[in-house]
């Protein structure tokens, strides 16, 4: 008998809801449906009219593809409606005690206590123990099997979203007769899924570039201990080229696409052509365009670096890695590693998860799915 679960991720240009059947140990099928829209901005959808039926549209283009119903559903939460609250607790147990899920839980309890997780009107999504140390000894991200000491100390992630969210999409899919099963943190499914052990260990930075923002999310073990949305994405490239040739979005979104970061010599000053709207060839300087281009890329390396500086350095060392995802830049040629040269650290691609959904604009919805 094949196991299914369906879930539906809120992009900052598109909506994806996936269904996914277990077939076997080993074997997932898939049926997906993306559909456009005009996103969030500032904690609110931009255009809150159209949220019903798009999401109707996502769903039902799933379950065709999937030959399905769904009836129940998990709901990705956006990292512009998601914060993540950290804090590093110490209990002492008064002798020496084995350290099982009573205590993990005791405190993780008192850490919410501190943060004051109750009194604030969101809901937790999740709370996990980035790392441990027993009687100040070594840090490990996995707490032993018949684990003993009379101190227990833990860092302590907890992922929470904004309730007027919640509140929205409950209501949309209350609308469409769909139960959610429950509200999840997209990034931490992508970072989980994707990231070895070994560099969840050490620490890793996950680099989400979307259509209008980019998050940035430090992971340790299994849990986000920083989260930030940068206001840039890939959709300002975009502007950036409709204001440089004076053109419309459309086309400027066809020469972004077409646009190669470090072209062969012999390319290197061949003018950039497209097909317009009516069929007609356009023919557009790389000079220009590449000003467009590399000048709004540049304005994200910047504050990739300030963040980087200001922020992460003393949550990851130089051996962690930092991966690049999302539609944003990693999908154009040559993206990562002119982005990797402005920020003087090298960057990594998750590696497929999936022939079907293999580009980097899906792993966050596969990471849910996970």
């Amino acid at each position: 008998m094949s196991k299914e679960i369906a879930a539906i991720e809120f992009g900052t240009s598109k909506i994806v809801t996936i269904i996914a059947k277990k077939d076997g140990p080993d074997r997932l099928t898939f049926g997906s449906g993306t559909v456009p829209y005009d996103g969030y901005s500032n904690g609110d959808w931009n255009v809150p009219r159209q949220m019903v039926q798009r999401v109707y549209d996502s769903i039902s283009a799933a379950e065709l593809e999937a030959k399905s119903k769904v009836q129940e559903i998990y709901v990705g939460v956006p990292g512009e409606f998601i914060h993540v609250l950290t804090s590093d607790v110490e209990i002492d147990f008064g002798r020496v005690s084995t350290i099982g899920q009573e205590q993990v839980e005791r405190i993780m309890d008192e850490a919410a206590r501190r943060l004051r997780i109750l009194a604030n009107d969101f809901m937790v999504l999740h709370r996990t123990i980035a790392s441990y140390s027993i009687d100040g000894g070594e840090e490990m991200t996995v707490l032993p099997r018949n684990a003993s000491g009379q101190k227990l100390r833990a860092l302590v992630s907890f992922v929470v979203a904004d309730t007027p969210f919640i509140e929205d999409v409950s209501e949309m899919l209350g609308v469409l007769n769909v139960a959610i099963l429950g509200f999840l943190s997209p990034t931490l499914g992508l970072c989980t899924l994707y990231l070895s052990n070994e560099d969840r260990d050490r620490g890793a930075v996950m680099i989400d570039c979307g259509y209008m923002n980019t998050e940035i999310s430090v992971v340790k073990g299994d849990a986000i201990i920083y989260h930030a949305i940068l206001p840039r994405g890939g959709g300002h490239f975009t502007v950036a080229i409709s204001e440089e040739l004076y053109i419309p979005m459309e086309m400027a979104e066809s020469i972004k696409r077409e646009y190669v970061f470090n072209p062969p010599e012999y390319d290197k000053n061949a003018p950039i052509e497209i097909t317009d709207t009516t069929g007609k060839s356009r023919s557009f300087s790389r000079e220009r365009v590449t000003a467009a281009v590399e000048g709004s890329v540049n304005e994200l390396a910047n504050m990739i670096n300030l963040t980087m500086e200001n922020d992460i350095a003393g949550l990851i060392d130089k051996r962690s890695n930092i991966y690049l995802t999302g539609g944003g830049i990693a999908m154009m040629p040559g993206g990562k590693d002119y982005l990797a040269s402005r920020i003087r650290r090298a960057i990594k691609l998750p590696d497929n998860r999936s022939d079907k959904l293999s580009g980097p604009d899906y792993t966050s919805a596969l990471g849910m799915i996970d």
